[in-house]
This record gives structure tokens, C-alpha cells and sequence, in this order.
């Protein structure tokens, strides 16, 4: 017998990959119409994500949420990213969704392809990711995010201190780590900078990073993960991808250095400069997310004995 993923026995409720089978056929029958005829591929940490094609020819991405999503921000998700989609950004259109089967919350989309060239590493592909991100955000720019705040991903949320909930609940960031007292130091000095940011929200994609962005020859062409908007200052958003541009890369370090993190703002500002309190935003939301993703990486090491990789996020922080 054949057991389901970790991912998808968490979201899902089944033990079996044919129980898995099951649902996806279900969902898709019932809310896109037809069969499937294969799966493409299937993956995914936080969702449950799977390439289908379906037997009348369309090639599609479901993605499965978590439990506990929030149907309002998700329906604003989809008006978003359809409104992107229309105006020819390099997003896939939502093809049904927000809906559920057995009480699991799904979003269907058209399946876009694209193989990467480069890595995030080079300047010009990175100059092309800030770019992107620049004509996303501007895209968007005075679309009403507020149902964008409720259920938001964890990396975005420093309202509460240091840490809120994480994002996946492998994660314990209550148990202190001995060492690196200094990691909450700095997530929790870099949260109050941006508790007391100023200046209007936009809607931006969260998790701009290399394995949700393609780029193609040096030239933006498609980005991924659209669940992962926020409604935050325009610094906070461009600041903590900033932070995690990287990630992903083919080409270690996953995790982007200081330097790199100032240049990945500097393209950006090539596109739409900052004041310097806005600056300073930028550079704590960079902080705080990188802070974010050591406090993952040092849970794995104190808890379940895994060695971060080189290039880490302990390491880049270190330096």
C-alpha cells in the first residue's frame, strides 16, 4: 500500500496515496468538470500542489490549503491574481476556486510552463526579479488588500513580537535554541521597526523567491504561489523579499547575503526609489524574514538533529 505524502495526509485527512487519488478526481469533477486523465506532478510544504491533466486537454495546478484557511482572503487572492492574468502579467488565471471537497479548501488554475535559465545570484536576472516584482506591485496598486490581512502567511506577521504561529506546526519556536538568543533579539528589534511603519498598504506577492519566480534569459516571464499576497507597506513587502530572493537557487548559497539583500533594494529602487525611513522598513523586513528562516532551520537542528545546509540563513545572518 502506498502512503500518501506527509503534506497531503496533513491537509487532506487520508493516509493512502490512492485516498489522495480519490479527492483530487472528486474535487475536480465536481468543481471543474471532466476527468484526470494524469497527474503531471505533485509536490508542496505548505500546500498540497498537483499538475494535472485533465481529459479534455487542459493542463491545470490544483493546490490544495491547509486547514483553517480563510475563504475571504482567498477569494481576494483569486480577484487579484485573475486581475493580474487579464492584464497580461505573468500569472495563471484562476479556473475555479476558492472551493472545498470534504471541507478542504482547493484553488484550480491554468497550468503555465516555463524553465528557468541563470540563477538568482546574477545581477541581471535578479535586476529582472525587482523589476517584476515593481510592475506586480504597481499593477495592483490601490486594489483594497484588507481582506488580504486576515489568515496572511506567518513570514508576514510581526504583530506580535518576534515570532507569530510559523507557518507549518513542525515548527516550535517557543523552545529557545542556546547560542542563538541573538537570532530572537534581532527578529524581535526588527518587528518593532516595522509595527511603527507608516504609509499605505499594496497588495504584493510575499514569497518572491526563485523557486515561485521564472526567469528566462535574463527576462521576467511567469510567478507561482499567488497565495502568498499580503496588504502591507510597499517597503515591508519589497524589504522581506528582499530577504529571500534566493531561495531555491540553483546555485548555492539558497540564502541571499547582505550584500545581496542591498542589491536586490537597489534594483528595486531603480524602479521606485525610497525615502530613507522607507528604506530602513525595507532592510528590517529583510532582517526579519531571514530571521524567519534561521529560526526554521535552527528548530530542525535542535529538535530533530538536521544540519543546516551551507549557505544557510544561520550563516548568512552571522556574517
Amino acid at each position: 500500500m502506498e502512503l500518501a505524502r506527509d503534506t497531503e495526509r496533513a491537509i487532506l485527512g487520508v493516509e493512502t496515496a490512492a485516498q489522495v487519488r480519490s479527492w483530487v478526481a472528486r474535487h475536480v469533477r465536481d468543481h471543474v468538470g471532466g476527468t484526470v486523465e494524469s497527474v503531471l506532478f505533485s509536490g508542496g510544504d505548505i500546500g498540497a500542489v498537483f499538475g494535472l491533466r485533465l481529459s479534455d486537454g487542459r493542463e491545470v495546478v490544483l493546490k490544495a490549503l491547509r486547514p483553517g484557511a480563510n475563504a475571504r482572503r482567498l477569494r481576494a487572492v483569486v480577484r487579484a491574481q485573475n486581475a493580474l492574468a487579464s492584464s497580461g502579467y505573468g500569472c495563471a488565471r484562476v479556473l475555479d476556486g476558492p472551493s472545498s471537497t470534504d471541507g478542504v479548501f482547493a484553488i484550480v488554475e491554468e497550468r503555465l510552463t516555463c524553465t528557468p535559465t541563470g540563477s538568482p545570484h546574477e545581477p541581471a536576472v535578479r535586476g529582472a526579479m525587482a523589476a517584476a516584482l515593481a510592475a506586480q506591485i504597481n499593477a495592483l496598486r490601490g486594489m483594497d488588500g484588507a481582506d488580504l490581512v486576515q489568515g496572511g502567511p506567518a513570514w508576514s506577521d510581526w504583530s506580535v513580537g518576534a515570532w507569530p504561529v510559523p507557518h507549518d506546526p513542525i515548527f516550535d519556536f517557543t523552545v529557545p535554541v542556546p547560542g542563538y538568543e541573538w537570532v530572537d533579539e534581532l527578529a524581535d528589534a526588527s518587528a518593532a521597526v516595522l509595527r511603527a511603519a507608516e504609509g499605505p498598504a499594496v497588495v504584493g506577492h510575499s514569497d518572491w523567491v526563485w523557486q515561485n519566480v521564472c526567469v528566462r534569459d535574463g527576462t521576467f516571464v511567469a510567478a507561482y504561489d499567488w497565495d502568498s499576497l499580503v496588504y502591507l507597506p510597499e517597503p515591508a513587502v519589497v524589504g522581506q523579499c528582499a530577504g529571500a530572493f534566493s531561495q531555491g537557487s540553483p546555485v548555492r548559497p539558497d540564502a541571499p547575503t547582505a550584500a545581496q539583500v542591498a542589491a536586490f533594494l537597489d534594483d528595486y529602487e531603480r524602479v521606485r526609489p525610497f525615502t530613507p525611513p522607507e528604506r530602513r522598513v525595507a532592510e528590517a523586513a529583510a532582517t526579519w524574514v531571514r530571521c524567519y528562516s534561521a529560526r526554521c532551520q535552527l528548530d530542525n537542528l535542535q529538535r530533530r538533529g538536521m544540519e543546516p545546509p551551507a549557505g544557510s540563513f544561520i550563516e548568512a545572518l552571522s556574517t
